[in-house]
This record gives structure tokens, sequence and C-alpha cells, in this order.
């Protein structure tokens, strides 16, 4: 089963490009505005594939969630999946291994774009993510793949973030690709806090967290947060701490 979600965009703070960085990032922040038209919905797209060999009853499944809900935002994301929960495998040896584009002619493309991206799942990781991260250097030994991009076409909206997840029957993720756009659709640059922001939101979809109705959450489906909430530490945790399936 292949799913894509579509990420979203504008930042709500003023912090720099990344609080350890230089005084030239900041700058670099603060020179590029960051437009209301950056300001947009998130879109899920699906594609029809098989998902039924579940190993947890659901009514087991339900009861283990419904111990674990308070505090998180799982009901958002079971509506959004039909009742059903993604997950990845364990990683019990090996980490996961994450590939992210070092370098791209794309316009505007920051060298220090890539060690972002890195303090990112760093930041996921603290978080409670229950697995290792393990950065390579070939995109075909990569679980998890992350590209930049120009931008997505007009047709696509106000999209600048997209992260696709191949799912197999039995409800575990089994690969996923991140795209991250540098410009809106019409060719706008975007401040670097606010891709900060998109890479922070299509990680937490590439770890098989959904769009959000808490507005605190860095997975609100309307505007990115800077800062990874303690109700996305409380559903990535419940999501990992049950086996994937289906509730119905």
């Amino acid at each position: 089963m292949l799913v894509a979600l579509g990420g979203l965009a504008a930042a709500n703070g003023t912090r720099s490009f990344n609080r350890r960085r230089s005084a030239a990032a900041t700058a670099l922040a603060h020179d590029t505005t960051v437009t209301t038209e950056q300001r947009a919905l998130g879109v899920m797209r699906r594609a029809v594939g098989a998902a039924n060999a579940q190993t947890t009853p659901p009514a087991e499944l339900r009861r283990r969630v419904a111990n674990l809900a308070s505090g998180t935002y799982i009901d958002d994301i079971l509506a959004q999946q039909d009742s059903a929960l993604f997950r990845w495998p364990e990683h019990l040896r090996d980490a996961m291994r994450v590939y992210v584009e070092p370098s791209s002619d794309v316009p505007g493309w920051d060298p220090r774009l890539p060690l972002m991206v890195h303090e990112v799942f760093d930041e996921w990781s603290a978080a409670g993510f229950p697995l290792r991260f393990a950065f390579v250097l070939d995109s075909l030994d990569a679980d998890l793949a992350l590209r930049w991009r120009d931008r997505f076409p007009p047709e696509d909206g106000q999209r600048i973030g997209v992260t696709e997840r191949i799912h197999s029957s039995d409800f575990r993720i089994v690969h996923a690709s991140i795209f991250i756009a540098l410009h809106d659709s019409i060719g706008r640059p975007l401040a670097p806090t606010t891709v900060d922001g998109i890479v922070r939101h299509e990680v937490g979809h590439a770890l098989g967290l959904n769009h959000a109705n808490d507005s605190t959450s860095v997975m609100f489906h309307e505007t990115a947060t800077m800062t990874i909430s303690a109700s996305d530490r409380a559903t990535l945790r419940l999501l990992y701490l049950v086996p994937g399936g289906s509730l119905k």
C-alpha cells in the first residue's frame, strides 16, 4: 500500500534557522518573508492496497489503544486511516537507514540544509521514536529517503512538502520518501524557518503520524510549528507500544 501525505507550510515563530547556527543563518531567515499563501492545508492521497495480515485481534488492539490514548491525537489518525495504525517494524539490531540528498541544483539550495535535517531526526528520536537512525550515502540502501524539489506544480495548490509511505500487508511501514520544496508553486523562495518546519512535519508523517487537530502539534493540519509537542510525543509513544493493525 502506498500512502502519500501532503505536507504543509509556514512556521509560526521567528526563531533562527537553527538555535545552533551562526548569525549569518539568522539573517537569512529574516531576509525572506513568509507569506500568507504559504500556509497551505495538508492533503493526503491514498492508493488501494491490501492490508489484512493482522496478528492482534481488533478488540484487543482497541483495548490497548484506549489505555494509552490520553494526551494523544490518535483518534485523528484513526479517522484519516480508516481505523488502521501503521508503524515501522522493530529494528532491534540495526538502525533505520536514512538518506538525505546531500546536494541539489535547485535554485536557492543551501548546503546547511542536510545538517538541519539530521538535527530534525535527532529531535524526533529524543521525542520518543524507539528506533535509531543511521544516515547513509546511497539512496538505494535507505529505508527512508529525503530529496529536495524546486516547487510542486500549480495544480497541487500551495503544497510544499509530500511524504510517501509504502505499507506492507501486515500494517508495517517498509519504505518512506520525503520531498521538500524550496519555493512555493509560483516560485517564491521559502524562508529557512518554513523549510525547517516542513521537514519536521514530513518526518513525523514518515514515522507513522498523520495530521492532528491539536494546534500545538507539529502535525497540525494547517501550519507547521517549530516544536515537537507533548501530544506528538504521546502519540508517537502509543504508536510504537502497540502493533500495527485495524481497530475495525
